[in-house]
């Protein structure tokens, strides 16, 4: 008789999100009108919600809706260098977003350790695992790293804000991005050595108290990202519809 416990690991599997990740990505580089960028944003907006990330999904919305007021107006006020300017950053954005929210969902919904475990079972060699490890950790950790400097400038007297951005902004930024580089130098050596002790150069596989599987189900959702980014694509190339605009 069997006494072990399996337990269930975090579903949908970590290779649907990363999956996810990679047709996301694909699909921004190749679909660039604003109709198509904005059903990529669509289509992550209602996984988001799927997955119970609510108060994401407002935040993105909100951003969104920020940037089509900004473009829209743009188009208004025509300032030769500053609508250029902002206009190619506003587009920039539009193009990262689903990509970024993309990140997003796989950073919320999977754990460092069975995202290791299905790499491993992929079998990508671990020269690779342990690099992907430690910047899978690295943006969140930075983020936290920028709150607290934001905090340690505001009792220094100055304003982190976009408001301080522009009543001091040399003064801000050098405050700002010279404790963020040298904090982030010390990050990259900290995971590293969190990384090696957690055995990740170990020669021998790694074990798991939860069991990582790719079942039916996850290929079921690897299906419907392919047949939907098949569509965008069959759609971005049909006459007239990759010039639409909203």
């Amino acid at each position: 008789m069997n006494d072990t416990i399996d337990f269930k690991a975090s579903k949908p599997d970590p290779r649907v999100w990363m999956f996810l990740v990679v047709i996301i990505s694909f699909l921004t580089v190749l679909c660039g009108s604003r109709l198509e960028l904005f059903i990529l944003f669509a289509a992550l907006a209602v996984i988001m919600t799927w997955q119970k990330m609510l108060a994401t999904v407002i935040y993105f919305v909100a951003f969104y809706t920020a940037l089509l007021v900004l473009n829209e107006f743009l188009w208004l006020i025509s300032i030769p260098p500053v609508s250029m300017v902002v206009g190619m950053l506003v587009l920039l954005l539009f193009r990262l977003m689903p990509v970024y929210m993309a990140y997003i969902i796989l950073l919320e919904k999977t754990s460092i350790n069975e995202l290791i475990i299905a790499l491993e079972q992929m079998h990508i060699p671990k020269m690779l695992i342990i690099p992907l490890a430690v910047v899978y950790r690295y943006i969140p950790t930075v983020k936290y790293e920028i709150l607290y400097i934001k905090d340690s400038l505001k009792m220094r007297g100055l304003n982190p804000s976009l408001t301080g951005m522009f009543l001091q902004p040399v003064t801000t930024v050098e405050k700002f991005m010279i404790p963020l580089l040298i904090r982030s130098g010390k990050l990259a050596d900290e995971l590293s050595a969190a990384a090696l002790c957690k055995g990740l150069d170990a020669e021998h596989p790694r074990t798991s108290c939860t069991g990582v599987r790719f079942e039916q189900k996850d290929a079921v959702c690897c299906v419907i990202c392919a047949v939907a980014a098949g569509t965008l694509i069959f759609l971005h190339y049909y006459p007239g519809f990759g010039h639409l605009v909203l």
